[in-house]
């Protein structure tokens, strides 16, 4: 599991107090032993293969089931919950959505613990197929055999701007990579050329506009009870958000908790 989070056999080998020399042994065996390759090495570093990504989420089923009854047996309380709910997704959602629906678990259950991701749209699947967490909150499903995508509802996005601003025409993103104000402009047919300056995430991006550095699209969520920007333009684009995580066999009450309240808590 180490080797498949860090993607580099020296780093695991650091992490797990080994000589990297031990560990590749160690995996060497283990594909002989199942005759199949789990890891493809190259200049990058190393990557799961379809075998390895099955046998890690194996691993994580096992180890997640390990947890609950080992602690049932510790407190002989089987109607407790425990462990730890590894989720990551986007700024806007997870701040405003996931974190308050969450936050009713964790206080109502004292052993259950929090791992708490903001990440870039893009980057997020790497977490999930690498198993640094179990639940992913992404604008669509998963297109892969194996992964559940659960509806949560819809984003509605708008065009703001500081009230009485008249500076040039700027429009700020997350970063280099992200399409939301070009998928916008898009929409409302807006062709003018213009400049891009990025704020790395959506409260970055309202706080810019308060700041007058420019216009942005952001959910019209989040900006219900900011008084100092206004809504330029009331045409929408949706994006739709999703909860996605691997099918298993077996489900923890964690587990299962998670999604139910995710799914009554939708927006």
């Amino acid at each position: 599991m180490m080797c498949a989070q860090v993607g580099n056999f020296t780093r695991a080998a650091g992490r797990l107090h080994i000589t990297q020399s031990a560990l590749s042994q160690r995996i060497i065996n283990l594909e002989e032993e199942l005759g199949t390759t789990l890891f493809i090495r190259d200049r990058k570093g190393i990557r799961l293969t379809d075998g390895g990504e099955e046998l890690l989420r194996y691993c994580i089923a096992k180890d997640s089931l390990e947890r609950e009854i080992i602690f049932k047996i510790k407190k002989a309380a089987k109607n407790e919950i425990a462990g730890t709910i590894r989720i990551a997704g986007f700024s806007s959602v997870m701040r405003s959505f996931v974190l308050p629906s969450l936050s009713t678990i964790v206080k109502s259950h004292p052993d259950v613990r929090l791992l708490f991701m903001n990440r870039e749209m893009d980057e997020l699947p790497g977490y999930l197929r690498r198993g640094e967490v179990d639940f992913l909150i992404l604008s669509s499903e998963i297109d892969q055999q194996g992964i559940e995508s659960i509806y949560l509802g819809d984003e509605r996005n708008v065009l703001i701007e500081k009230r009485g601003y008249s500076g040039p025409d700027v429009y700020l993103d997350h970063d280099e990579n992200d399409k939301v104000t070009a998928q916008y402009l898009k929409m409302i047919k807006y062709k003018a050329k213009y400049q891009r300056n990025f704020m790395d995430d959506v409260y970055g991006l309202i706080d810019g506009v308060k700041a007058g550095l420019g216009r942005a699209v952001v959910p019209r969520h989040l900006i219900e009870n900011v008084s100092d920007v206004k809504i330029v333009n009331e045409k929408e684009l949706t994006v739709s958000v999703f909860l996605n995580y691997y099918s298993q066999p077996y489900y923890s009450k964690l587990h299962r908790l998670v999604v139910k309240t995710l799914r009554e808590n939708k927006f």
